[in-house]
């Protein structure tokens, strides 16, 4: 033991439990704390009662210690390293106030924090990780990566009229990328993937699908009602019904309309299938 000095009586600490001890110490941290570390001292005639608080100066640090006597051996233990504070939280642990009195701790079932959170910061990757309650079962992670330049990308919600839950579909393999949208879309148009990362863009064009009203028969022609249908619309037309075996022989679309030939008169209940390709829809 390598004790170079020891101060025990400080003015005004005479009677006051429990006492303030300096010791000045060549000595390593491990053998601080070894048990029996002040018994040499306590031979010489220095005085340590249960509980005293001790400031060790030692070979790499200073620190705090709280003395501990039992059967005799005087032990040290750590109360707190230089410049730090000792709270009854876990390691890599966020502490947080667990009441409204100021007591502090980690078993909270959620930490909640008025302003932002960040994990990491630039020039140093962090991720935030969210765990499933089952054991093992995956995590979900989310992680910033290198863009071209310093700009920002911003996940958020739009309104929703119930609580909802987004699940990310299982992609087959290792990377996947998100179907985007690069601008407004126009409903009930086409959409077409714009290069290779995910992005879609709208096509200018929507499908046209339905069952005409029924054909009375008496001739071979007819011009069904087709609404949505354009002159410039692309596509076929099929019988679905029919009292007669006739055949289409001719379709031409039309604005809202949809001009069939039959081979032969069809007959009463006809009705056509049809499906187009006509121009985007505003």
């Amino acid at each position: 033991m390598a004790i170079l000095s020891v101060t025990t009586a400080f003015t005004g600490q005479e009677g006051v439990t429990p006492q303030i001890e300096r010791i000045l110490s060549t000595d390593t941290y491990d053998q601080t704390i070894a048990a029996g570390y002040l018994n040499a001292l306590a031979s010489q005639g220095f005085s340590f009662g249960n509980n005293d608080i001790v400031l060790i100066k030692y070979s790499t640090d200073t620190g705090f210690f709280k003395i501990a006597i039992s059967n005799g051996v005087i032990t040290l233990s750590p109360m707190v390293s230089a410049g730090e504070v000792e709270l009854p939280v876990a390691a890599n642990r966020f502490a947080v106030f667990t009441n409204t009195l100021g007591t502090i701790g980690d078993t909270t079932a959620a930490a909640i924090h008025d302003g932002n959170i960040q994990a990491g910061l630039s020039g140093t990757a962090g991720t935030v990780s969210s765990f499933p309650a089952t054991l093992a079962k995956g995590s979900l992670r989310l992680a910033g990566v290198a863009n071209t330049g310093d700009t920002i990308t911003t996940i958020s919600n739009a309104a929703m009229g119930q609580a909802s839950v987004v699940s990310i579909p299982d992609p087959a393999g290792a990377t996947a990328n998100f179907v985007v949208a690069a601008a407004a879309l126009v409903n009930n148009n086409l959409v077409k993937a714009s290069g290779t990362a995910g992005l879609v863009v709208d096509a200018g064009a929507r499908i046209i699908s339905n069952t005409t009203a029924a054909f009375a028969g008496g001739g071979t022609t007819n011009s069904f009602t087709a609404t949505g249908l354009t002159v410039a619309a692309k596509g076929s037309a099929v019988i679905r019904a029919s009292t007669n075996s006739v055949s289409i022989t001719k379709a031409l679309p039309g604005t809202n309309t949809l001009d069939i030939t039959f081979s032969a008169d069809p007959g009463a209940d006809t009705t056509v299938d049809y499906i187009y390709t006509t121009a985007a829809q505003s």
